[in-house]
């Protein structure tokens, strides 16, 4: 028995002094976190101008004017782009999906979108806002008839 401990004594002796050092790990563990803090990043808000959320729409041809806002002033902001799709959930198969045309508008943070929904039912529209300074993203739900 002693000859055990006399041989696993230094085994773990070595095996402890062979570990990495916890202070590396810990260095390499703050450098993303230092990275994240440094980025400039605002949030931002996607509201619905028209139409009104909770009307029905007509199936066919829809246009939706869109504007994105400064989460903290509630101000306007212009940004670079502003990426909209439209898809409706179907039962056993993927989304039908409608193609969705964005052009800017005359006023700043304002788009204009518009698709067309090709069946009745229930569409979900996703606007997400592309700018390197404002991040947005904000989902509506139309019922078209």
């Amino acid at each position: 028995m002693k000859k055990l401990i006399l041989i696993l004594l230094p085994l773990s002796f070595l095996a402890f002094a062979c570990s990495p050092a916890q202070s590396d790990t810990n260095v390499a563990s703050t450098t993303p976190t230092e990275t994240t803090q440094n980025k400039q990043e605002s949030i931002a808000t996607v509201n619905l101008v028209s139409p009104d959320p909770q009307a029905e729409l007509s199936m066919g041809d829809a246009e939706m004017i869109l504007e994105v806002v400064d989460s903290a002033t509630g101000e306007p902001v212009k940004v670079e782009s502003l990426d909209v799709s439209a898809s409706m959930p179907m039962d056993g198969m993927d989304d039908m999906m409608g193609k969705v045309e964005v052009t800017p508008a005359d006023e700043p943070g304002r788009f204009k979108a518009t698709t067309y929904f090709g069946m009745q039912g229930t569409w979900n529209v996703v606007a997400s806002v592309k700018d390197p300074q404002y991040q947005a993203q904000q989902e509506f739900t139309f019922e078209v008839k």
